[in-house]
């Protein structure tokens, strides 16, 4: 591989990798070498005990690590210890609890169907997401935290945002649906059901829908109103199991990179249309199995996806 090829993958100008392989050429792989600065305050044991003590309580500061470890060094220097080994206070993943039970049923799904392979072109996998309106992010100097136009209002009733209501298959996807007050089962029915599911299920040949176990997916009328349509069986707490997570995760992170485009104040339309626009941009690629191989391994956990 030529130094042009290494600098386009890295990013990086052709005269910065050339320096590098040369400097490596010369001295052999690079390494910290010994600074003019004070000496370490802790010893490598330290260090690991350190960790280990960050790996046990997940939650607690560096400073709460530094007096359970009892060392002598700052708050600063534990910090750099921590993040020396890769350990930086992140947020948490907002994720359904699981209990064995559930587990257990996610397993045996997987199980049962990871023999799959052009089974799951047939399948067409549905679902709801809300999306909030408006960026997230502003750009503000030192000191102008609290100006009017870097504030975001956190609202003590509903907050601007849109419901949709999707699905996608193998290599087809249906109409983007905006709901537009409360979904219920009778509002899934007329809005969703009929107009929607029905004609695109039966453009399918062989089709099977799958859907979550939402009260209104549940519902006698919505039962009824599927009754010529054959039915996937979904685990409970399994959202993500089912691949239009992904499409909904694409569509959200399009509409923060262009949020001038799709978000207007005081109405949901052209938000819609924004939806709409970049779901016309999905490839069949998104609807993949992997999920299935994963929550096999972790026995019906998380699967990340």
């Amino acid at each position: 591989m030529v130094y042009r090829d290494i600098a386009e993958r890295l990013g990086r100008n052709v005269s910065i990798v050339h320096d590098c392989w040369q400097q490596r050429s010369r001295e052999g792989p690079a390494s910290r070498r010994p600074g003019s600065g004070l000496p370490c305050g802790t010893t490598e044991r330290g260090d690991r005990l350190f960790r280990r003590m960050a790996v046990t309580h997940r939650t607690a500061s560096a400073a709460e690590t530094r007096a359970a470890v009892g060392a002598t060094v700052t708050q600063r220097s534990a910090t750099n210890r921590l993040l020396q080994g890769q350990l930086r206070a992140r947020r948490r993943v907002a994720c359904i609890p699981l209990t064995p039970n559930h587990c257990r049923l996610r397993r045996e799904r997987c199980q049962a169907r990871a023999h799959w392979r052009m089974e799951w072109r047939s399948v067409v996998f549905s679902d709801e997401s809300r999306f909030c309106l408006g960026a997230s992010a502003v750009r503000r100097r030192p000191g102008e935290r609290l100006q009017p136009t870097c504030l975001r209002h956190r609202h003590t009733g509903p907050t601007p945002r849109v419901m949709v209501w999707g699905a996608i298959s193998y290599d087809s996807r249906s109409t983007l649906v905006v709901i537009p007050r409360t979904l219920t089962a009778n509002l899934y029915v007329s809005l969703v059901i009929q107009p929607v599911v029905l004609p695109f299920m039966k453009s399918i040949q062989g089709g099977v829908f799958q859907q979550d176990n939402a009260r209104f997916h549940t519902d006698v009328l919505a039962q009824l109103a599927l009754q010529s349509v054959d039915m996937l069986p979904w685990p409970v707490r399994s959202p993500d199991l089912s691949p239009i997570e992904l499409v909904w995760d694409i569509i959200g992170r399009q509409l923060q990179r262009h949020p001038t485009s799709i978000n207007r104040p005081c109405t949901c339309q052209p938000s819609a249309t924004g939806m709409e626009q970049a779901g016309h941009k999905l490839t069949s690629g998104t609807c993949t199995t992997q999920y299935m191989h994963v929550c096999i391994q972790n026995s019906g956990g998380y699967t990340g996806y």
